[in-house]
């Protein structure tokens, strides 16, 4: 408005200046009037001093008017371009979300390779032949550098199951052929080798000097995996290797063991033991061996110091003065017997086994063999029934293998025994628990190597011994008994001339010793059996005693003789190989106490 003001001032002014426009004549007029006009003429003149001040500011205005146009087109051209980039960002909006889209696709994939890439891998891997392996089955033999065939058998076998695992693949398919070769080329080239390691031991000139533990361990168990090989992918070879060890041990060990019992029966033989009976009067012979009879005691430990613990051997059988007594013979050849059945058990167990847990644990025990297994902490470890079956099927095998090795040299040992502890005449009874008290101790080392097999005979060996031993104490018992008979008149062995007193002496020393003897031997379990012989024994000595002394018509000499009788006994009983300490000897010393006490007031009074 104030434009349009502007504009109509000019217009105004140009009429004012015109031509024709002059200074009109007043007219007269009334006070009114010119009061009016006056007033009139204050606004006109305020009108016309608002126009000239419009006019002055006129380019301003005009300037304005530019400023305003320019800026209302400069505004619609960056609303042009506002609404172009608007279109141009929803464009490049819907390419990023593609790209996203796109970019979601590709990772997804991604994953998807990573997670199959693993197995991928592993298969690449596992059917992957490297050219040394070909090479070395191919091109070489295993006597030329046995340890590469070890490293090519387990890759071998490794690729061999990883086939039969994946045989729907398609890519084992060109690689199946492949290994079925160096496969047959394996089965071909490992069974001569084996056998070629058994072969010094069938030599008939270097055969027993052949260290049997150091090619078992050294070289045999070093070479397991190639039998173990041979026993999943053909048995018959397998079999044909087993055999051959088979024969070569049993041969090695047959001959080893004919050869160390007839060294020990030639030694039995030379050293002949008198038997001993109570009915024996050779006292001063008996004082003298004592201490040797007691020492031999020792016998029955398989720990036993000095030389006299040393194992014999079979050259010791050339010196004709050396002598050893029977109970050292059984343990030498215990031991023997032992270490040599339990080291062959514990080889075939590792080499002939199915399973690599029996090569980890050559030789479980008895709990271990039936059930769970026990670690080196002493916690239990369950199987399970496949592994379980597969450990007791092997253990079926290696003592199906063991008996067929041992066997043959076990019948040399069982001759041995029956001829010199089995058959008449039988060894004494003190011999006899000695050898039964080692037999134990061979029975626990055997459950402690887990030698299975030999605890069998072992335990028909204990149960042979046992009836003899028992058959020797009432041996003694019935000889005793005799004696007594005869001291009173009733059994005509004797005759007239009675039983001395030094028979009797004896009897009672041999007495004590003996019991002193069983009770060093003796273990709770028997304890029973043979303390009631014992008991008898005792009585039927106290009834020889008291009808030996009631032939002595002076009181005094007569109770001197039983307490003197009564003395030996004790002395013999606190002398011997028993424990004073021990319940049975107290109890026996307290029964003959009290009895030579008895005697000893009778005789004062």
């Amino acid at each position: 408005m104030a434009l349009e003001q502007a504009k109509s001032i000019p217009n105004g002014v140009h009429d004012l200046d015109g031509p024709e426009a002059g200074p009109s004549r007043p007219k007269a007029l009334s006070p009114s009037v010119l009061a009016g006009n006056d007033a009139g003429d204050d606004l006109e003149e305020s009108e016309n001093l608002e126009r000239l001040q419009l006019l002055k500011c006129q380019d301003e205005y005009l300037e304005l008017r530019r400023s305003v146009q320019a800026s209302t087109e400069l505004l619609s051209g960056l609303s042009s371009y506002l609404s172009t980039f608007q279109n141009d960002l929803s464009a490049v909006s819907g390419q990023v979300s593609e790209l996203q889209d796109r970019s979601s696709a590709i990772d997804a994939k991604l994953q998807g390779r990573k997670a199959v890439l693993p197995s991928l891998s592993a298969l690449v891997d596992e059917i992957l032949l490297p050219p040394s392996l070909t090479e070395t089955i191919r091109d070489t033999k295993p006597s030329s550098d046995p340890e590469t065939w070890l490293v090519a058998i387990a890759e071998l076998e490794r690729r061999l199951s990883a086939v039969k695992a994946r045989r729907k693949v398609k890519a084992t398919q060109q690689v199946i052929a492949i290994l079925e070769g160096l496969r047959a080329k394996a089965l071909e080239q490992l069974p001569p080798f084996l056998l070629s390691l058994i072969r010094p031991l069938k030599s008939a000139s270097t055969g027993l000097s052949t260290n049997l533990a150091v090619l078992q361990t050294s070289v045999l168990l070093k070479y397991q995996p190639f039998f173990s090989f041979l026993r999943r992918e053909s048995p018959p070879l397998a079999k044909q290797v087993e055999r051959g060890y088979v024969n070569a041990a049993r041969a090695y060990f047959e001959t080893g063991m004919r050869r160390y019992t007839r060294a020990l029966g030639q030694i039995k033989v030379r050293t002949v033991e008198k038997p001993e009976t109570f009915g024996s009067s050779d006292v001063g012979a008996a004082n003298g061996k004592s201490s040797s009879r007691y020492d031999r005691l020792r016998y029955a430990n398989l720990d036993v110091e000095g030389e006299e613990g040393s194992v014999v051997l079979a050259y010791m059988a050339d010196d004709k003065d050396f002598r050893v007594p029977l109970e050292a013979l059984f343990r030498s050849l215990s031991l023997v017997l032992l270490d040599n059945a339990s080291a062959e058990f514990t080889f075939i167990v590792r080499f002939f086994s199915r399973s690599a847990s029996t090569l980890e644990r050559p030789t479980p025990s008895r709990q271990a063999s039936r059930g769970d297994e026990v670690s080196e902490s002493g916690s239990r470890i369950s199987r399970l029934p496949r592994q379980q079956a597969e450990l007791n099927d092997d253990f079926k095998d290696a003592e199906r293998i063991w008996h067929e090795v041992f066997d043959s040299a076990m019948e040399y040992v069982s001759t041995f025994f029956d001829t010199y502890i089995v058959a008449s005449p039988p060894p004494p009874a003190v011999q006899l628990l000695t050898m039964i008290r080692l037999n134990d101790r061979l029975l626990e080392i055997c459950e402690a190597r887990g030698t299975l097999p030999l605890e069998s005979y072992l335990q028909r060996q204990k149960l042979s011994m046992w009836p003899i031993f028992r058959k020797e104490l009432d041996g003694h018992i019935d000889t005793l008994k005799k004696l007594a008979d005869g001291a009173e008149g009733k059994g005509a062995l004797f005759g007239s001339k009675g039983v001395k007193d030094a028979t009797i002496r004896q009897a009672a020393m041999k007495y004590a010793s003996l019991f002193s003897s069983v009770t060093a031997l003796s273990e709770e379990a028997d304890e029973a059996m043979i303390y009631s012989s014992m008991s008898r024994m005792r009585t039927e000595l106290v009834r020889l005693t008291q009808t030996q002394a009631s032939k002595i018509k002076n009181p005094s000499e007569r109770h001197s003789f039983t307490s003197s009788i009564y003395e030996v006994i004790m002395h013999e009983l606190v002398a011997g190989p028993g424990t004073v300490n021990h319940p049975r000897i107290q109890s026996e010393l307290s029964f003959f106490r009290t009895r030579e006490e008895e005697a000893r007031r009778r005789m004062n009074t």
